[in-house]
């Protein structure tokens, strides 16, 4: 969502990134949706990574007005969804992301589950709209967050994945233990666990760790940019055969669910698509 956005012009900044232009250009964020769908999608993912109440306290709101902004524009971005599934007639499933609380590559800023767990909780609610079918809990870069997000999350009767950013060496973002993580997870019950916003190879060896470890469905959407170039910095990316390439090899290990994080666009779920086809 992000990457396209930016191609189609937008300038995203923290704290509130995609979720910046919700309002002013909803039409952009529905076209986003219909381009995956027509690619062959069969999950697409609610713009509302930073829609929530922390995100928009941290943007400069009042604890109250910041979580009537964040249901707002999280019911809108729903919405946008929703809509884009019904005027496609296809069967498409929408999952409801919440990411971690502060930056994603800050996990150290954490505050800790007894401050995360009423920001939390708010932005769960907001997502358990009834026309969301998953609450997708993503790029989670730590053990002790992604535990007490998915015990929250479980109160809610949908499936709730779990994915974690991962490190150079495969574990979780901050060095937790993503195996034990995933044990622990198994048995509270949630519905599928895999890793995203992540290298191909470091997306690998966890996910062959997983296949090892645990019986869950796996999911993997990796983060395909491999740098920027150029007086423009230019993103460089995976190209949509060699990330076909790559997704064979994680659906030889097991994976159910496969997709494309930062850097990807529709080109790269059409050839996935194509893929799941042949």
């Amino acid at each position: 969502m992000g990457t396209r956005l930016e191609e189609m012009g937008h300038k995203l900044t923290a704290p509130l990134w995609s979720a910046s232009i919700l309002q002013s250009h909803p039409d952009d964020i529905v076209k986003i949706h219909r381009e995956n769908i027509e690619a062959g999608a069969q999950v697409i993912t609610t713009n509302t990574f930073r829609t929530t109440p922390y995100a928009l306290h941290q943007a400069g709101l009042s604890g109250v007005d910041a979580h009537t902004r964040a249901r707002a524009l999280t019911l809108l971005a729903i919405r946008l969804a929703w809509k884009t599934v019904q005027e496609s007639g296809v069967d498409v499933k929408i999952a409801a992301a919440i990411a971690p609380l502060a930056d994603s590559l800050r996990p150290q800023d954490f505050p800790g589950n007894i401050i995360s767990r009423p920001w939390h909780d708010a932005q769960l609610d907001n997502l358990s709209h009834h026309t969301t079918d998953i609450l997708l809990l993503e790029t989670m870069n730590s053990a002790r967050e992604a535990k007490g997000l998915t015990e929250l999350a479980l109160r809610y009767e949908k499936p709730v994945w779990v994915s974690f950013s991962l490190d150079d060496a495969g574990q979780i973002f901050n060095g937790d233990d993503l195996v034990a993580t995933a044990k622990f997870l198994e048995k509270k019950g949630v519905a599928a666990i895999g890793v995203n916003c992540s290298t191909l190879p470091g997306s690998n060896i966890a996910i062959k760790a997983l296949r090892d470890a645990i019986d869950l469905p796996l999911l993997a959407y990796p983060n395909i940019e491999l740098g920027r170039s150029g007086k423009n910095k230019k993103i460089k990316k995976v190209t949509p055969e060699a990330f076909v390439e790559w997704a064979k090899e994680v659906k030889d290990l097991g994976v159910e669910f496969i997709g494309a994080c930062c850097g990807s666009d529709h080109t790269h779920i059409k050839a996935l698509s194509e893929l799941n086809d042949s």
